[in-house]
C-alpha cells in the first residue's frame, strides 16, 4: 500500500511538472506566444520600413532635380509658383481658401 501510494504521488508530481513546463512553454517569456508577438511586431516593422525607404527614395528623387548639374528648370518653376502663388504674366492665379 505504502509502494502504491508513493508511486501515485510521484506519478502527480511528475504529470504536475510537465504541466508546468507545458503552459511556461506557450505562455512564457520566450513561449510560442511571445515568438508570434514578436513575429507581428517583425512584419509591422518591416512594413514601415519599406515605406521609409520609398519615401527616402522620393526625397532624394526631388533633390536630385534641385541639384546644379542636374537642376530640371521646369520643376524648379513648379515649385516657386506653388510656393509663392505666382504665375507668368499671362496667367489668371486664383487663391482658394483651402480652410473649409
Amino acid at each position: 500500500m505504502k509502494e502504491r501510494a508513493r508511486t501515485i504521488a510521484l506519478g502527480l508530481g511528475l504529470g504536475a511538472a510537465a504541466l508546468y513546463l507545458s503552459a511556461h512553454a506557450v505562455t512564457g517569456r520566450q513561449g510560442l506566444m511571445a515568438q508570434w508577438d514578436l513575429q507581428a511586431q517583425e512584419s509591422a516593422l518591416n512594413a514601415e520600413l519599406a515605406a521609409l525607404r520609398a519615401e527616402r527614395t522620393a526625397l532624394d528623387a526631388r533633390a536630385a532635380r534641385l541639384r546644379p548639374e542636374s537642376l530640371d528648370l521646369d520643376y524648379l518653376d513648379e515649385k516657386a509658383r506653388a510656393l509663392l502663388a505666382a504665375g507668368g504674366s499671362d496667367e489668371i492665379v486664383f487663391a482658394l481658401d483651402q480652410g473649409g
